[in-house]
C-alpha cells in the first residue's frame, strides 16, 4: 500500500529539446494537420507533454515498486495539463517527475489506491511551462 510520506518525492530530473520533427509527428500521430504545428516557429498540441512522461518518471522505478502498487490491476485514471504559455519547437526544457499524491478509496469492490504523479517542465530560464497529471490506479489485494 502505498504511503503518504511519498508525496513530494522526485523520482528523476532530466531535459528534452523540442523539435519540429517531434512535434510535426506528435500532430500527425493525433490525426490534426494545424499549421501552426509545423515548422521551425511551431508551437506543440496542448496534449504534447504527455510524451515526456515516460522520460520524466524512468528513474523511478525503485520507487514504483516501494510504492507496491499492484501492477496486475494497474490503469491509467486520468491525465491533466496545465499550462502557462504554449510549448515551443527549439526550446529545451528541464523536466521534474515527482509524486503529487497518494490516497485511497474503499468501496463495495475492495480498496483502490490512487497515486498522482506530476510532471513540471521549465524554460531555460527556470520558468514554468506546463505541468502534467497522471492519476494511477491499483486494486489492493
Amino acid at each position: 500500500m502505498p504511503s503518504k510520506d511519498m508525496i513530494g518525492r522526485v523520482l528523476t530530473t532530466g531535459s528534452a529539446t523540442v523539435t519540429a520533427e517531434h512535434v510535426a509527428n506528435f500532430a500527425q500521430a493525433l490525426g490534426d494537420d494545424h499549421p501552426a504545428y509545423r515548422g521551425a516557429d511551431a508551437t506543440a498540441p496542448l496534449t504534447y507533454p504527455i510524451a515526456f512522461m515516460t522520460q520524466a518518471m524512468a528513474g523511478g522505478m525503485d520507487t514504483f515498486l516501494e510504492l507496491g502498487l499492484n501492477f496486475m490491476t494497474l490503469v491509467h485514471g486520468e491525465q491533466e495539463f496545465e499550462y502557462l504559455r504554449p510549448v515551443r519547437v527549439g526550446e529545451t526544457l528541464s523536466l521534474t517527475g515527482r509524486i503529487a499524491d497518494v490516497y485511497d478509496k474503499t468501496g463495495s469492490s475492495g480498496t483502490l489506491d490512487f497515486v498522482v504523479l506530476e510532471t513540471e517542465g521549465r524554460d531555460q530560464q527556470g520558468r514554468p511551462v506546463f505541468l502534467s497529471r497522471n492519476t494511477l490506479i491499483s486494486k489492493r489485494t
